[in-house]
C-alpha cells in the first residue's frame, strides 16, 4: 500500500517546533530612551485586554500585567491614553516602590504614571478596572498604553511626576525584618 502524505507529519512537526521556539517566557518590554519632546513621542504602544472571567462566578476581572524596563538616568512615562472603561494603573518598582493612578485630572479618567528617576530594573505594570470591581462575566475591556523613557527630567514627558503611593523604605517596614545572617 502506498503512503498518500509522506511529508505531512514532518512538516507539521517542523511547523510546531518553529512556533514553539518563538514563544516568550513572559510579557517584558524594553524601549530605548528618547530626547523627543512631544507627549508620548517614540513610546512603545501596547494594546491591553482586560477580561472578566466567564468561568469564575461573579465576573472576577483578569488584569493586564506586563513588565517594563527603566533606569535611574531616565524618566518613565506610562500613559493609558485610550480606554473602554474606567481603568487604573499600578506600577511596582524592583525596590518595592508603588505608583497608582486612576485619572490624571478632574473629568479625565485616563490613568497616567510618570516616574522621574527610579531604580534600575524591571517594573511590574498592572492595568485593571478602577477599584478592582467585578464585571459581567465574559466581557472584554481595552486600554491603549504608551510606554516611553525620556532622557531629561526637563522633558515635557517627565512633567508632573506621580507621587509614590508606597515608598521602598515603607515597603521594607511592612515586610518585616530581612533575612540577614549575623556575624
Amino acid at each position: 500500500m502506498k503512503r498518500q502524505f509522506p511529508g505531512r507529519i514532518p512538516a507539521v512537526l517542523c511547523t510546531t517546533l518553529l512556533m514553539m521556539s518563538q514563544a516568550w517566557g513572559g510579557s517584558t518590554i524594553w524601549t530605548p530612551p528618547s530626547a523627543c519632546t512631544t507627549l508620548n513621542c517614540d513610546a512603545t504602544i501596547v494594546h491591553a485586554n482586560i477580561t472578566s472571567s466567564s468561568t469564575n462566578p461573579g465576573g472576577s476581572v483578569e488584569p493586564f500585567v506586563l513588565q517594563v524596563h527603566s533606569s535611574p538616568q531616565y524618566c518613565m512615562r506610562l500613559d493609558v491614553f485610550n480606554q473602554s472603561a474606567w481603568m487604573h494603573i499600578a506600577v511596582v518598582a524592583p525596590d518595592g516602590t508603588v505608583w497608582r493612578n486612576f485619572g490624571r485630572a478632574p473629568n479625565d479618567y485616563r490613568p497616567l504614571v510618570v516616574v522621574p528617576s527610579g531604580v534600575q530594573g524591571w517594573y511590574t505594570v498592572q492595568i485593571s478596572l478602577v477599584g478592582g470591581r467585578t464585571a459581567t462575566p465574559g466581557v472584554h475591556y481595552n486600554a491603549d498604553l504608551a510606554y516611553g523613557r525620556y532622557t531629561s527630567v526637563a522633558n515635557p514627558n517627565c512633567a508632573n511626576p506621580t507621587p509614590p503611593s508606597l515608598k521602598a523604605k515603607d515597603a521594607d517596614q511592612i515586610a518585616g525584618p530581612s533575612n540577614q545572617t549575623s556575624k
